[in-house]
């Protein structure tokens, strides 16, 4: 599937020896692109996330970070308000080593990994801004902040939302500019959390309202990363993963395009998405990619959608990705934005 008007497909920039993941993505084939097959079949059960594991890409045991402190600040406190953005011991005191081999992009503090099958963008949250944005669909009804178009003023890039939220199928809700959709944000849920110094956060919410400081959050599901380990149920069977992890194209095959994203110990945000992957392969690849706390955003067909943005134009890393000129000239579901801080 072609990324759309207004976009065009990177190339050179990319690292294909940086993916470390291939070879197990390769073996695994990809999901089928007929989007009737098994349109929004997102799964709906809680729990996803709630026991660690520590198996790498060959399901042998695998050495993690080890130790306890804080994440590096990123200028956020906690999402209700209370003492920290999260439980201290939840994050290792020293950040993951780099496996994977990181670029430079064109824009300052954004870094860039991986070739069309798996890909990864690391954020410098002091020296970018995090905005979420609704869109006219998804979560659905008017006067939503900032409208379902981003403005391009010092833009550098954008990336996809989570489930839909009707029926329960994300297992949580949405927050923004004073508001809250599907009900009052859920305790346990795995959720994006932006705040109106423009930084962001990856947490299991911890309960109650958001505090005076949060301008949104948008929850999907469990962590698949907490505290640096990959969650107990990423590899259950195909039935158990797609309760848990989201419906595929393909009811007998868990394998599909998946979308996350995640903060690494030093504070940077880490966005990847991975073309014809089980749950485990993303949570995996967002590990490579530093995250110590992750989550799963949208999947399917062309649902993932990532891109950055200069001189007036989207650039995407793949071809399987949806628009990201949607973000631009309006989405239908929510969706997130980088900008450059002033």
């Amino acid at each position: 599937m072609g990324s759309g008007a207004g976009s065009t497909v990177m190339s050179g920039v990319f690292l294909a020896s940086a993916v470390m993941v291939v070879g197990a993505l390769a073996a695994c084939g990809s999901p089928s692109d007929g989007e009737a097959a098994a349109a929004q079949r997102h799964g709906a059960n809680s729990g996803a996330g709630s026991t660690a594991d520590s198996r790498g890409s060959s399901g042998a045991v695998v050495s993690l970070p080890s130790g306890s402190g804080s994440l590096s600040s990123s200028g956020s406190s906690s999402p209700s308000g209370a003492s920290g953005p999260s439980d201290p011991s939840s994050s290792p005191a020293e950040p993951s080593p780099d496996l994977l081999d990181w670029k430079a992009s064109a824009r300052s503090g954004v870094e860039v990994t991986g070739d069309e099958a798996a890909f990864a963008a690391r954020f410098d949250p002091t020296a970018v801004r995090f905005v979420l944005h609704a869109g006219s669909q998804v979560p659905g009804g008017s006067g939503w902040l900032d409208a379902n178009a981003a403005s391009t003023e010092q833009l550098v890039a954008g990336w996809n939302g989570g489930f839909l939220m009707a029926n329960n199928a994300s297992q949580g809700g949405f927050y923004l500019g004073g508001r809250t959709a599907f009900g009052p944000l859920r305790a346990g849920t795995a959720s994006e959390v932006f705040y109106k110094n423009g930084s962001m956060d990856i947490v299991a919410w911890p309960g109650g309202a958001p505090g005076p400081d949060v301008a949104g959050v948008r929850q999907n599901l469990g962590l698949m990363i907490d505290g640096g380990e990959l969650a107990g149920n990423l590899d259950q069977g195909t039935a158990a993963d797609e309760r848990t992890w989201g419906f595929t194209n393909d009811s007998s095959n868990v394998h599909g395009n998946r979308s996350g994203v995640g903060i690494r110990a030093d504070g940077k945000i880490v966005y990847a998405a991975v073309r014809g992957a089980s749950p485990l392969q993303l949570a995996q690849y967002l590990r490579k990619a530093g995250a110590v706390r992750a989550m799963e955003l949208d999947i399917n067909f062309s649902r993932p959608i990532f891109g950055t943005y200069a001189e007036g134009r989207w650039t995407q890393p793949a071809p399987w990705l949806g628009p990201a000129v949607r973000f631009t000239s309006g989405n239908e579901r929510d969706f997130v934005v980088v900008y450059q801080r002033q």
